[in-house]
């Protein structure tokens, strides 16, 4: 399935489920990604940080396993910043993690609908 990523990335549409969101990695994110979605929210950038934001030897995360786990997500797992989402969300599921090998790429599927569809697609 790994030599067919750029057909599978090509025919991903996420679904908007929530599912990668919940996985338990780290969101990390930018200055610029901070601005985008205090602006989303309707609020100060300074209050974005100060709310949301936790710093880790020297990187801001919005999510970790022990903050803020759920990210931004509302209680219908729809994702409240999903327009202005951080590099790391828009970018899913194009993680070297998820192609190291079959099996991870495998897992992966188990858990996104989208990424599930786009490779039976592709290997059927």
């Amino acid at each position: 399935m790994i030599e067919s990523k750029a057909a599978i990335l090509a025919g991903f549409r996420c679904h908007r489920t929530g599912h990668c969101c919940q996985a338990g990695g780290y969101v990390r994110v930018s200055n610029d990604d901070m601005d985008r979605m205090a602006h989303q929210l309707g609020i100060l950038p300074s209050e974005f940080k100060q709310r949301y934001v936790v710093t880790i030897a020297g990187w801001s995360y919005v999510a970790t396993p022990t903050h803020r786990p759920r990210c931004f997500l509302d209680d219908a797992n729809r994702c409240q910043v999903y327009d202005v989402r951080p590099t790391a969300c828009r970018t899913y599921p194009d993680w070297p993690s998820i192609w190291e090998s079959d099996l991870s790429l495998a897992h992966e599927m188990t858990q996104c609908k989208g990424l599930r569809e786009a490779v039976n697609r592709v290997v059927s």
